[in-house]
């Protein structure tokens, strides 16, 4: 069985897949794979950790909104197509599966052409142009929500939940309360600030940071290159002992995240659906800060509403609510645990199964089991 996985530009795309593909290679050692992206997205650096084979094709991005770029994008998208093409014909593969990401859309448009089977899956709330545009040519539609079904053809919509790495579920707190020196009196923040928007959403926490340190212990995962120089606390009267509660670290890999999730108290991160799919999997108290106008604002509204997180609107809310918020959660003990107890709710745990059975049963009708 050959499967190409695709997308990227950003990691939202990209983390369900990679579950898949940990999940059906542990099973599966003879199966091929190879994962096709953009040529500068980190999708690359991710896929080389996985031992997965990586190709680029050229991107074309299709802006619903008048931009100068969007006359090369039919140029784009022909060499992008032309590309596909002789990739699929040099792999030869029996399966296409992509979670979004316009990488994805002159690959499976190829595919279709050289009927190729194709699986589209749709994490975000709301539906990117990039899976409208395959959801014509693909042969399986997959949902992480039951509503989304309604705005895709009935005969091929299957509705599965997230897909989550499986070895996020297994992490071990008292690794990291020991490899970060954590005191286990206090409660452990964890900022997620790696992904897109890092910036902004790592200024807000490490500027206001002397606000709330007192009452707790923080891990900020800031994000290669994103960290901040600045001398957080100098000239502070409690100088050494807030630096011993904080603890910045630019990436954490799998194993280390895993055991950081299983320690924090309280995450704040952005609202990109692999990661509140993860913290729902777990049942994680979250602050949860979109970036503004993007499709993260609907995710995070969708959560909220559940009474699975609290969100911050950047656009909206000033940094001493903020501080308020966070303060909240970590005074009442009550309130956070029961955040924790409805966003486990949200997320079916059964998502990375599903899937894999979906396509263990098309590798059989295909003969390849």
């Amino acid at each position: 069985m050959r499967i190409i996985f695709s997308g990227g530009g950003t990691l939202g795309p990209v983390m369900p897949l990679i579950a898949t593909y940990q999940e059906l290679k542990k099973k599966h050692l003879v199966w091929e794979f190879l994962w096709v992206g953009t040529k500068k997205g980190p999708e690359k650096s991710i896929a080389a950790k996985c031992g997965l084979p990586f190709e680029f094709i050229t991107s074309a991005k299709l802006r619903r909104y008048w931009s100068w770029q969007n006359l090369s994008a039919p140029f784009l998208f022909l060499a992008g197509f032309i590309q596909s093409w002789q990739l699929i014909k040099k792999f030869r593969p029996d399966l296409l599966i992509s979670a979004g990401g316009f990488v994805s859309v002159p690959l499976h448009w190829a595919a279709w052409f050289l009927k190729k089977t194709t699986i589209i899956h749709q994490q975000d709330i709301e539906i990117g142009l990039a899976n409208k545009l395959m959801a014509r040519t693909a042969d399986f539609i997959t949902t992480s929500f039951e509503h989304q079904k309604k705005n895709f053809p009935s005969d091929k919509t299957i509705w599965i939940g997230n897909p989550v790495r499986a070895g996020l579920l297994h992490g071990a707190k008292e690794a990291a309360m020991s490899h970060f020196d954590l005191d286990p009196n206090l409660l452990t923040v964890f900022v997620l600030g790696g992904g897109t928007g890092a910036l902004s959403l790592n200024k807000l926490v490490t500027n206001n940071l002397v606000e709330f340190i007192r009452h707790c212990q923080v891990i900020h995962m800031t994000g290669i290159g994103k960290e901040l120089s600045i001398p957080l606390f100098r000239g502070h009267p409690d100088d050494k002992f807030l630096r011993e509660r904080y603890h910045p670290v630019q990436f954490l890999d799998e194993d280390l995240l895993k055991n950081v999730l299983a320690a924090a108290d309280l995450v704040i991160a952005r609202a990109g659906l692999s990661t509140l799919s993860e913290l729902a999997i777990l049942g994680k108290p979250s602050i949860i800060a979109p970036i503004a106008q993007t499709h993260q604002v609907a995710n995070a509204e969708y959560f909220a509403q559940r009474s699975g997180a609290l969100v911050f609107y950047e656009d909206k809310m000033s940094t001493a609510d903020f501080v308020k918020i966070v303060k909240t959660l970590l005074e009442d003990n009550h309130e956070r645990l029961m955040i924790g107890h409805e966003m486990q709710k949200i997320m079916p745990r059964a998502a990375l199964q599903k899937m894999c059975l979906m396509i263990e049963e098309i590798a059989k009708t295909k003969g390849k089991i």
